[in-house]
């Protein structure tokens, strides 16, 4: 009940209700506890932003999407390894088990050395059966190429204008063309022959790239292994171990002719892809060297950007609310000063009026003669 003896400034509130205990400080009046608030809410606006990230960029997707268009993923099937011997081995371990050589009758060589790569590529056929190496067509290309084919002379021939992907889109037309392909190299291969050779070779180089920018597997031969053009020595090709497997990580680029094309099995993507093919051309190269890394387009920057930007506009807000609430929830110093006072049990002390800043304005002159009006200042006394 109110009770204006007891507390004289206070004033009756007809919408509150009567409670026996005592009344709930204002809000903002604490300034620890709008400090707890805007931390809490920083790193509200931070978790939900580390959040988004996390799903969005950082997380990989399990599911691998196809590319766009006419490219075509990679991936092997099983550990490809087993039973090779080392890459870039130069002595492979001997096997008591392996079968004697094979007499195999050789091409003959290209006339004045006039070297028709188009002819020694017609033999190959596209298909999804593995390349075999003891045949007449691979052994008198790898003749050729011990014999008249030089890094100049294979670099002179390259045809900027088929590329790799145009070379599988087209096999019979760009058969025999000099091709140039770049991509992250997968590994390298001790392949060996197990047929007789004019120089006696035991065995040839296979590498496997990926080509960038259209994922095609690249399958290259080569006669000799890579060497590094400047110093002539062996090249040292980086790598790390990742589950047991060596993983490549140089950037490399081959020049070589173009064989034939190579489908073979690969991962199913869906359950509706029954027959899934990884599609690969075939190559025998020359040169190899290793090239730079190329630079991606980061795509998911805008995204990044944006969450970044928006966390920082939650933030200016959720301060500039904080520090406008503190200011006129706490209120002025005049008030503060007439809190104390009354706390204290003082009656406050009011400013007393200015004549010269009157809110009803200037008073108006009474006309002479006029009568007094009843009830007026000067009015006489009820009888």
């Amino acid at each position: 009940m109110f009770d204006p003896q007891k507390d004289p400034f206070a004033l009756p509130n007809p919408f509150r209700k009567e409670e026996g205990g005592p009344r709930r400080p204002p809000p903002g009046g604490n300034p620890r506890e709008m400090t707890r608030i805007y931390i809490m809410a920083l790193v509200f606006v931070m978790t939900v932003g580390t959040m988004i990230y996390m799903k969005k960029v950082a997380v990989p997707s399990a599911k691998k999407e196809k590319p766009a268009g006419d490219a075509v993923g990679y991936s092997i099937q099983g550990d490809a390894r087993q039973g090779r011997p080392e890459a870039g081995q130069e002595t492979p371990a001997p096997d008591p088990e392996r079968r004697v050589k094979k007499e195999l009758p050789l091409p003959p060589l290209p006339k004045d050395g006039v070297v028709d790569f188009k002819e020694l590529a017609a033999p190959f056929q596209d298909g999804r059966q593995k390349p075999v190496k003891e045949t007449p067509e691979f052994i008198g290309l790898l003749n050729v190429f011990l014999t008249f084919v030089t890094p100049e002379s294979i670099s002179k021939r390259v045809n900027p204008e088929v590329s790799v992907d145009r070379a599988y889109l087209a096999p019979e037309k760009h058969r025999g063309e000099v091709l140039r392909a770049y991509g992250r190299l997968i590994y390298i291969y001790t392949e060996r022959l197990d047929v007789t050779t004019p120089n006696n070779m035991e065995y040839v180089y296979l590498g496997i790239l990926q080509e960038y920018p259209k994922n095609r597997t690249v399958y290259f031969y080569m006669a000799e292994k890579p060497r590094d053009p400047k110093t002539g020595e062996p090249i040292e090709f980086k790598s790390h171990l990742w589950k047991g497997q060596t993983i490549f990580d140089d950037w490399v680029e081959v020049e070589g002719v173009f064989l034939r094309t190579y489908d073979y099995p690969g991962q199913k993507l869906s359950e509706q892809d029954p027959d899934p093919l990884t599609k690969s051309v075939v190559l025998f190269v020359k040169n190899l060297k290793v090239s730079h890394k190329p630079q991606y387009a980061d795509h998911r920057a805008g995204f990044i950007f944006g969450v970044a930007a928006l966390a920082v506009v939650v933030v200016a807000i959720v301060i500039v609310a904080g520090i406008m609430t503190r200011k006129y929830n706490t209120g002025s110093l005049r008030m503060k000063l007439f809190s104390l006072k009354r706390a204290k049990g003082k009656a406050p002390e009011f400013p007393k009026p200015s004549p010269e800043r009157q809110t009803l304005g200037d008073e108006i002159p009474k006309p002479a003669g006029a009568p007094e009006p009843a009830g007026g200042p000067n009015a006489p006394p009820p009888a």
